[in-house]
Formats: structure tokens, C-alpha cells, sequence
């Protein structure tokens, strides 16, 4: 188990990160952003979701909830 809150990034429900620290979460979700946003992909912003594990989940990806403090985007739930 981890004492520290971890984070996915999907992209249609396909993982692209996986046990993600906040900072390299929040670098990676800006990043993913920016390229769907102003790149031409078959993605868009839409597209990208995440999860947040909370600290001591084991990183299992089952749980997590989106709080208000997080980067703009749509959450997974």
C-alpha cells in the first residue's frame, strides 16, 4: 500500500498512465490536454478521463473520486 494518492489517465477507457504521482499527473493531464486539444488526432478532450486512487488503496484501481481541487477535465467514475 501507498501513503501517497496515485492517478490514472485513460484515453477511451484504454489506460495510457498508471500510478501516477500528483505532479506527473498533473504534467501528463495538461500535456494529453494540449495535444488533443490543439493537435489534429482522433481523440478529444472528451476522450480523456481519469481516476484518482486514494492513498492506502493499493493501487488496485477500484475507487476514487474526483474533488474539486483537481485539473479541469472530466473525471471517471
Amino acid at each position: 500500500m501507498t501513503t501517497e494518492t496515485l492517478y490514472n489517465i485513460y484515453a477511451r477507457g484504454e489506460c495510457l498512465y498508471k500510478n501516477l504521482s500528483k505532479s506527473e499527473f498533473n504534467n501528463k493531464w495538461i500535456e494529453l490536454n494540449a495535444i488533443v486539444g490543439l493537435m489534429k488526432t482522433d481523440y478529444t478532450e472528451e476522450d480523456l478521463t481519469y481516476i484518482k486512487l486514494p492513498a492506502n488503496s493499493g493501487g488496485n484501481g477500484r475507487g476514487g473520486s474526483v474533488g474539486d481541487t483537481e485539473p479541469p477535465g472530466t473525471p471517471s467514475y
